[in-house]
């Protein structure tokens, strides 16, 4: 069984870490497993196993036609075509009706869609290009059920996000003179920083709070730089735009936090499991869904500052007791074991419908 990862590149995001995650996975249990990237080489690139094989289309132009021909050539070497993203489907998708690739191989789509739960409609043409490849993949019940519901596709599964468990100390270098606060998410308008700022400046000045993000949208970064000056709150915030694996800078923070108003995982979510650090988050997505179940401080059902300033206090004066449960929670609920059966099992699956 030859697999081949597909994507537009391995720029620092959930879609992308959660490729590279599960590329890594399949090539440490002796799958063969390739990643096409359809664009150019990115930060992530390099986090892929050595001995994974990466190929490149360099695509200039989507409307060449040269290039969906040198896909269609790379694509049909491989058994298994797994595809994420919609805007890499949308691209692919022009071989369904050029040849018949989508009839001989089988071709997954795995959506990682965040906004499920606001934005349910798609085009038609995207729509098709679901109903044509073998199976969809959803990274939340959400998004199953809102296939479901749509007949996106007659095979849908549910391959839930995880995060490996890192090589790095577990909370190893925390001050014990001044709490450090992290929260992780690319600078879009979806991550909320503008309830983030002013929860910051309603919080005890012994508070100090780092930002991870890259800068995705470049105007709305420079909106959140101007809320901090207005807030006045620069001596209390740290933003860090450059971090390519932001695991390995859990250890130095007592807490996380997460303000986004739509999520289909969040995949920082899990890195903060996986590293046994508590955290509030606003209620959406998957992890928010299970984590409430046993952690129901930790999730926020409004953006009240006071509530969420009061579950932060909470949480911190009882981290030690939090720490010790999110080890076993983190092993149960996303361990690598099975979900690499999962995704196994949904492979053999379609390929014995072949």
């Amino acid at each position: 069984m030859k697999v081949l990862q597909v994507i537009d590149h391995l720029n620092v995001g959930g879609a992308e870490r959660v490729l590279v995650d599960l590329t890594n996975i399949l090539n440490e249990n002796q799958y063969n497993v390739t990643v096409l990237c359809l664009l150019k080489k990115a930060k992530l690139d390099e986090q892929l196993n050595k001995n994974i094989n990466v190929i490149y289309l360099h695509r200039k132009n989507k409307f060449n036609p040269l290039y969906l021909i040198k896909l269609y050539i790379i694509l049909r070497k491989y058994d298994v075509i797994h595809i994420h993203l919609r805007q890499v489907l949308r691209y692919v998708s022009l071989l369904f009706y050029t040849t018949r690739l989508n009839k001989k191989k089988v071709i997954i789509f795995q959506d990682h869609f965040g906004k499920i739960d606001t934005e349910k409609t798609i085009s038609p043409s995207i729509k098709e290009a679901m109903k044509r490849c073998t199976a969809y993949i959803g990274v939340s019940d959400q998004l199953t059920n809102w296939a479901k519901s749509n007949t996106i596709n007659s095979n849908i599964f549910k391959l839930s996000n995880i995060v490996r468990q890192n090589k790095v100390g577990i909370n190893s270098n925390l001050s014990s003179t001044q709490i450090h606060i992290v929260s992780v998410g690319n600078f879009r308008p979806q991550k909320n920083y503008e309830f983030l700022c002013q929860l910051i400046a309603q919080s005890s000045d012994e508070y100090n709070y780092t930002i991870y993000g890259q800068l995705v949208d470049l105007n709305y970064y420079h909106k959140i730089k101007d809320l901090i000056s207005d807030l006045k709150i620069e001596d209390k915030v740290t933003i860090i735009t450059d971090c390519d694996n932001i695991v390995s800078e859990l250890p130095k923070y007592h807490l996380g936090l997460h303000c986004a108003t739509s999520e289909t995982g969040p995949l920082v979510a899990i890195e903060y499991l996986s590293m046994q650090i508590p955290f509030v988050a606003y209620n959406t997505g998957e992890v928010a869904i299970d984590v409430g179940k046993t952690f129901p401080s930790f999730i926020q059902k409004d953006f009240n500052v006071e509530n969420w300033n009061t579950n932060i206090n909470t949480i911190l004066e009882h981290r030690a007791d939090y720490v010790k449960e999110l080890k076993s929670f983190f092993t149960k609920k996303y361990s690598e074991d099975a979900y690499l059966e999962n995704c196994i099992s949904i492979y053999q699956k379609l390929i014995a419908k072949q």
